[in-house]
C-alpha cells in the first residue's frame, strides 16, 4: 500500500506541476484536523506533506509557482464576481449563489476562480517548461483516487 500511495503521489504531483504554471495548496491545519478519531486515520493516509513537498521541487523544476492559500482565506464563502462574502455556506451546499449580484455557479468552481485571482494578484506570470507563456485555468478537483490516470486535466 505505501509503494501504491507513493507512487500514485508521484503520478499526480508530476502531472499536476508539467501542466499548470500555478498551484495553490491550502494552508491547512493537519495537526487540528488529526485530533478527529474519525478522519485521523484517513487524513495521515493521504500524505498531505508529501504531497506538498513533491509539489514545491517539481514545480520549480518546471518553472512554475506554487502558492500557500492562507487557511482563514474565505475562497468558498466570497462571490468570484463582485466580492461580497457570505457569512455562512454549508457544505452540503454544492452551488454558490451570491444575494448581491446573483452569481450562481458550482461552490468549487468559485473557489478555484478566487484562488486564481489572489495568485494573480501576488505574483508574477509564470512559464512552461519550455519557456512559453502560461494561462492557468481554474479546475474543480475531481473524486479521483491518487493512482487514477489525469488524463482529463487540460486547461
Amino acid at each position: 500500500m505505501a509503494n501504491l500511495r507513493a507512487d500514485g503521489l508521484h503520478k499526480l504531483t508530476t502531472t499536476l506541476a508539467g501542466i499548470y504554471g500555478s498551484i495553490v495548496v491550502e494552508d491547512l491545519n493537519i495537526a487540528g484536523m488529526m485530533a478527529n478519531r474519525r478522519l485521523a486515520r484517513h487524513i495521515a493516509d493521504a500524505g498531505w506533506a508529501t504531497l506538498r513537498r513533491q509539489l514545491e521541487y517539481k514545480t520549480a523544476w518546471h518553472g512554475g509557482r506554487l502558492a500557500r492559500a492562507d487557511r482563514w482565506f474565505a475562497s468558498s464563502k466570497t462571490c468570484s464576481s463582485c466580492g461580497v462574502v457570505k457569512p455562512k455556506l454549508a457544505l452540503r451546499e454544492r452551488t454558490y449563489t451570491c444575494g448581491h449580484c446573483g452569481l450562481s455557479l458550482d461552490r468549487d468552481l468559485n473557489a478555484a476562480i478566487n484562488l486564481q485571482q489572489d495568485v494573480a494578484r501576488s505574483g508574477r506570470e509564470t512559464l512552461n517548461g519550455r519557456g512559453a507563456d502560461r494561462k492557468t485555468n481554474p479546475v474543480v478537483a475531481g473524486g479521483c483516487e491518487p493512482t487514477t490516470p489525469h488524463h482529463h486535466l487540460g486547461g
